[in-house]
């Protein structure tokens, strides 16, 4: 008996030995980890079409001279990859993409545990399972609403670095450390430059809260705010710097802005283009935070001014297409910016569980917990359950009824069977990922040793949701393009057209009519046929399609469902 009672006396004792600081890595890093592992991970998608051929620094090459998408990205706005451009083997590209990613979530949820204890979650066990509960949360889940800003996504991105830099700039404020909230934002600005336009609103909201409560005098907030902006300044400098050197932003054709931005990708920028659904889910989920941060009582107050300022940012996102159609104030993606909102509704429902989880209110730890839970970290269809649940707990904070534990079972089994069936569902849709972009690899590495280094490329373009009428590939070619991503890359070669080039025409706006003229050519074609005379009349030397059974004697070479075929102009070549 005295060897067991000693041993745990021994235990707790050296747990107490443990500094803290590295009690608190440790729980970053689980919660880094542990997110990954039910977000899923697959490098080499999507928004990674500008990031790779940055890091191989392709408008180095001279076959790239002319490719106006590929040159406007040596000016692109963010200092991350300008550190890394060049300095990533081949190799080793998805390792090092992958450790961005695991170095993106610590960011993240280091952001989200000063958060929390800012709401009250201070004990180191309370954490922990607040930790688990965001990693789950279906708020946190993929793209935000009414924007498609990415939050806990599975490839990795700067934006998604800089989410858990803008926590961390909105908590340092909260806590009136204001040199270093501005100097964190200065980081977030390096990382991505409009995000730090659209975190600077709730910094000035709160800021302005704290001065009206009188939390502030003129001298110490003057040398605070002068110690910040200073920082501040000398981390913008150099991408500032990279975007005036741009000499594509001086010649601007004559084109409608909102015009392009209906054929792009619509969803960062006009609100009309946006199913009507997703807007009233972003609405559900702003009321949900707002309820949130009212439950969490005095220590949700500074949390709803940060919220409403956030709040605010896609507010003029939503208005600033009706006023305005000016590319540098439209280039800042401001419905995107509802990311924000999204996590710090999170952050406030799930320290909200968390701290009824660890009440001695027998009802909070038995019953509304569990049910926020199961309405927080399943579908977001149970999201406006949320407001419901906040009030029916306001009106009766106890339950006079038995087996409390036999309620929370039924609560929380369900949120057990979702989170497994959804992280079957994810990992299943990631090894088809891994294997579309893998198909693409190869055909790249067959494309950079078996043709010219001048051969030009005719890819399924891609297409976007909300995208105008004519600018829509059909559904074959879309499923086609899928992991074509990472061609420019590994081939070293030029790609006719895609949608996403479009995103050069931010910053480049000369490429305008390039880009949309070829790209309305191109899904146009409704075969091969068609898509060989057209790539012929344009000295494309090789077309990849589909491997159709009627062409695969022309095909010279094939990549599980893509074929590559050479054209009039491959075979001059």
């Amino acid at each position: 008996m005295a060897s067991s009672i000693a041993q745990p006396a021994m235990a707790q004792t050296f747990v107490h030995r443990i500094p803290d600081w590295c009690v608190h890595a440790a729980l970053v890093v689980f919660g880094a980890l542990f997110s990954i592992g039910v977000s899923g991970y697959a490098g080499g998608q999507e928004n990674n079409l500008y990031h790779l051929p940055v890091l191989a620094r392709l408008y180095d090459e001279p076959q790239f001279a002319n490719d106006m998408f590929i040159q406007s990205l040596r000016f692109y706005a963010s200092g991350f990859w300008m550190l890394l451009a060049g300095h990533v083997p081949e190799r080793d590209v998805y390792t090092v993409l992958f450790l961005c990613q695991i170095v993106s979530r610590i960011v993240l949820f280091s952001g989200l545990v000063v958060w929390a204890r800012l709401v009250g979650v201070a004990d180191i066990r309370a954490q922990f399972v607040f930790v688990i509960l965001a990693s789950l949360s279906s708020i946190l889940r993929g793209y935000s609403k009414a924007g498609d800003g990415g939050l806990l996504i599975d490839y990795f991105t700067q934006s998604e670095l800089a989410n858990g830099t803008t926590l961390l700039s909105l908590a340092w404020m909260v806590r009136r450390r204001m040199a270093a909230a501005f100097a964190m934002n200065g980081i977030t600005f390096f990382i991505n430059a409009f995000i730090a336009v659209w975190t600077a609103v709730p910094l000035a909201f709160i800021l302005w809260f704290q001065w009206r409560e009188g939390k502030w005098r003129i001298r110490p907030l003057f040398a605070h705010a002068a110690i910040g902006l200073a920082v501040f300044t000398l981390l913008a400098i150099p991408v500032l710097r990279n975007i005036l050197a741009n000499p594509y932003n001086i010649s601007i054709p004559p084109f409608d802005y909102i015009t392009f931005l209906e054929e792009f990708f619509p969803y960062h920028f006009l609100i009309w283009t946006i199913p009507s659904q997703e807007t009233w889910s972003f609405l559900v989920i702003l009321c949900c935070g707002a309820a949130g941060a009212m439950a969490l009582s005095a220590s949700g107050a500074l949390l709803a001014v940060a919220l409403s300022g956030a709040a605010t940012v896609w507010i003029i996102g939503v208005v600033l297409p009706y006023l305005t159609h000016a590319r540098l104030l439209l280039n800042l993606h401001l419905l995107r910016s509802g990311t924000t909102v999204h996590l710090l509704t999170a952050m406030a429902i799930a320290g909200l569980a968390t701290r009824w989880l660890f009440s001695r209110n027998e009802t909070d730890r038995h019953v509304w917990a569990p049910a926020l839970i199961l309405c927080s970290c399943t579908t977001d269809r149970m999201l406006p359950l949320i407001i419901l649940l906040l009030l029916m707990r306001r009106a009766r904070p106890d339950l006079a009824f038995r087996r409390r534990y036999f309620a929370t079972i039924v609560l929380l089994l369900p949120v057990v069977f979702f989170i497994t069936i959804h992280t079957v569902h994810t990992y299943a849709a990631e090894r088809q990922i891994i294997q579309q972009r893998d198909e693409w690899q190869d055909l790249a590495m067959w494309a950079r040793t078996q043709t010219p280094a001048q051969a030009i490329f005719l890819l399924p373009p891609g297409t976007s949701r909300g995208t105008r009428t004519g600018f829509t590939t059909d559904m074959e070619q879309e499923q086609l393009f899928q992991g074509a991503v990472v061609f420019n890359y590994f081939s070293h070669r030029q790609a006719w057209i895609l949608r996403a080039d479009g995103s050069a025409v931010m910053w480049a706006p000369a490429y305008y009519h390039t880009w949309h003229d070829r790209l309305q050519d191109v899904t146009h074609l409704r075969n091969l046929s068609e898509r060989s005379y057209y790539a012929a009349q344009h000295g494309i030397a090789y077309v990849v399609d589909r491997c159709a059974s009627t062409d695969l004697d022309h095909a010279v070479a094939r990549f599980g469902r893509l074929c590559v075929f050479r054209t009039f102009k491959g075979t001059e070549t």
